[in-house]
């Protein structure tokens, strides 16, 4: 009996790794993806000839798709399960790259890039309740862990963007190899265990998964979360999208921006790391009023301080503090109980969703009728509302869902 109880709990082990290291990798490549739009962003306006403005809106316009996505994903992960939306989603990634590698003309650029946007909400809500379901006891950490995957992602978007720079090679060309790994993706999917769907769906399922979300989305706790998403990822977003044209403004090259963005990223790594080691230490909500009101420290110093050096070392400092804040929402989020992670995954993302679709547009349109500094007057405006909002959280207590509450 206990060999068998031994052998069932080492094949559960080992088949939790693989979902992390899945979730993992899924979340690197993806944001790759997503990330190296904005470093090409004066390469792809020059090459489409088109202004910062109508940039803004193209961006704006996939992220309202990516808003959608994120909000049906939840509903689609209670229908169909993990395996099957997590595959709808890698395809959707594929397609879009594969698109954007024909984008010569701004039609074909706007449908590709909405299509890699869809699969991009799709995979970020469904990998994310994946490790959220198997990891509840350490959800925080196991998050964390994840989400390392997305940052680290990030860090190589600008250095692909630099080195094709450096080569002289089209953009259009660097999605043709984020559509490669995607495959192997795909093809690593067939064979990963992961939760099945229901067989089938009532329409008094539905009508009980509809009311669930109604009640947890008008719970204050979830509300103010969604509102910390809502402004933080709006702030990661467009600081990170607009970062090179920015640094343009002050003749500095593109190539060489696209370092300094990979500095940035590398530090938010960093960050990731060091809140992995301190949330066993602090409780959540503590550590996250601590890292943002350090990053609004640094940005606004980066801001006033017209020394290249040093904006760089504040960025660095910036970026250690930003990185990790949404995890620690995220797992503050499933605090109301392991059979919500779903939906409150999905809320928490649509949630973020709608301020980048607001904010990105913004950015743009102040950036080209404005100044390019505007961008650094939204983020620390964020920023400051941030830290208001994350104080009044740490002064209240969490009141928990009704156990009435049908999912089913």
């Amino acid at each position: 009996m206990r060999n068998i109880i031994h052998f069932a709990r080492n094949k559960r082990i080992k088949s939790h790794r693989s979902i992390l290291i899945f979730s993992f990798t899924q979340r690197l490549f993806m944001s790759i993806s997503m990330n190296v739009i904005g470093p090409v962003i004066p390469l792809i306006t020059s090459d489409l000839d088109i202004g910062l403005e109508y940039m803004g809106r193209i961006i704006s316009f996939g992220t309202l798709a990516l808003l959608i996505s994120v909000i049906g994903a939840g509903f689609l992960l209670e229908i169909f399960g993990f395996k099957r939306v997590i595959f709808a989603g890698a395809v959707l990634i594929l397609s879009g790259c594969l698109g954007l590698v024909f984008s010569y003309s701004n039609i074909i650029f706007i449908i590709a890039y909405t299509v890699l946007q869809l699969g991009i909400g799709v995979i970020t809500v469904a990998t994310m309740s994946l490790v959220g379901n198997h990891y509840f006891k350490n959800k925080s950490k196991s998050i964390l862990i994840s989400n390392i995957g997305l940052t680290i992602g990030a860090v190589i978007a600008p250095l692909l963007v630099s080195l094709s720079v450096y080569i002289n090679m089209g953009w259009q060309f660097l999605f043709f190899y984020l559509a490669v790994p995607q495959i192997f993706l795909i093809i690593l999917l067939l064979f990963l265990r992961v939760p099945r769907g229901r067989k089938d769906i009532s329409a008094r399922s539905l009508k009980n998964l509809l009311n669930a979300n109604r009640i947890i989305a008008t719970h204050p706790y979830i509300a103010l979360c969604c509102f910390i998403t809502f402004l933080y990822v709006s702030t990661m977003q467009t600081f990170y999208t607009w970062f090179t044209s920015y640094f343009s403004a002050m003749d500095v090259s593109l190539d060489t921006s696209s370092l300094i963005l990979a500095i940035y990223t590398t530090a938010t790594v960093v960050g990731m790391l060091v809140k992995n080691y301190m949330v066993k230490y602090m409780k959540e909500k503590e550590l996250l009023l601590a890292s943002i009101s350090l990053s609004f420290v640094f940005l606004l110093s980066a801001f006033l301080i017209p020394n290249i050096t040093a904006k760089i070392i504040f960025i660095f400092l910036f970026g250690v503090n930003v990185a990790g804040n949404f995890s620690l929402t995220f797992s503050m989020g499933l605090n109301i109980g392991s059979r919500f992670t779903n939906i409150v995954s999905s809320l928490l993302h649509a949630s973020s969703y709608l301020g980048v679709v607001l904010f990105q547009y913004l950015s743009g349109y102040l950036s080209e009728n404005f100044s390019k500094n505007s961008v650094l007057y939204i983020d620390l405006t964020l920023l400051l509302l941030l830290i208001i909002v994350i104080a009044i959280m740490n002064k209240r207590e969490l009141r928990y869902l009704s156990r009435n509450i049908n999912v089913t």
